[in-house]
């Protein structure tokens, strides 16, 4: 997932699954990560020209969904054919007429409009977590309990219903990245011992002079 399907899947999310959750102030904090984090100037600027109406017409779960849908298919309209367009990938509206064909209404004068209650009911359907394929499930790992094929068996704690897994410590190092590590100790200690002697070295200096200007 890249970071506008991420924002979707959670807003989305919670609307359907979590009651006690807002969509509008995740939303609010994805503004302010925009605001005072992101890397991108320009993208930045035009997210946040996009949004300053936001608190007047996002007000329900379902604005929050909606607003942030338009803004990606906003991007899109303005990177099309831009020099940096993925041509694998193009900047596209989404949902096209093929994913959605009930999201594109046609109007008696031939134009073409969306119909955003569609649009909600699609994004809703394609970001709930049974339709979402994990990164580590379409890469073929398993959960953790599952892992070579052998079942864990939880340890329960009887005193605070909580459910623990104890899973075998391994860490996936080369022996490359063992090496650099050895390397960066190694020349970490160096710069110190030599920080520590250049100290000791101006001790002394000082010693020297103090001790000459008294004779």
């Amino acid at each position: 997932m890249n970071s506008q399907q991420k924002c979707r899947y959670r807003l989305v999310g919670l609307c359907g699954t979590d009651a006690s959750m807002n969509a509008v102030e995740v939303l609010v904090s994805v503004r302010g990560y925009i605001k005072h984090f992101f890397g991108c100037e320009e993208c930045r600027k035009n997210f946040l020209r996009g949004a300053r109406h936001m608190d007047d017409t996002v007000l329900s779960n379902r604005d929050a969904v909606l607003f942030l849908w338009r803004s990606h298919n906003k991007a899109n309209y303005w990177l099309r054919r831009d020099v940096t367009e993925d041509p694998h990938h193009p900047k596209v509206q989404f949902p096209d007429i093929s994913q959605c064909s009930t999201c594109h209404v046609t109007l008696a004068n031939g134009s073409v409009v969306w119909n955003e209650e569609s649009v909600f009911q699609f994004l809703q359907q394609m970001y709930s977590g049974t339709s979402v394929i994990r990164d580590s499930e379409s890469a073929g790992m398993q959960p953790v309990n599952y892992r070579n094929g052998i079942m864990k068996k939880p340890f329960n704690s009887a005193n605070h219903g909580v459910t623990f897994t104890f899973v075998q410590n391994n860490i996936n190092a080369t022996q490359l990245d063992i090496s650099l590590c050895l390397a960066f100790y190694g020349l970490c200690t160096g710069l110190l011992a030599l920080l520590y002697y250049r100290f000791c070295q101006k001790c002394r200096s000082r010693k020297n002079s103090s001790s000459h200007s008294l004779v």
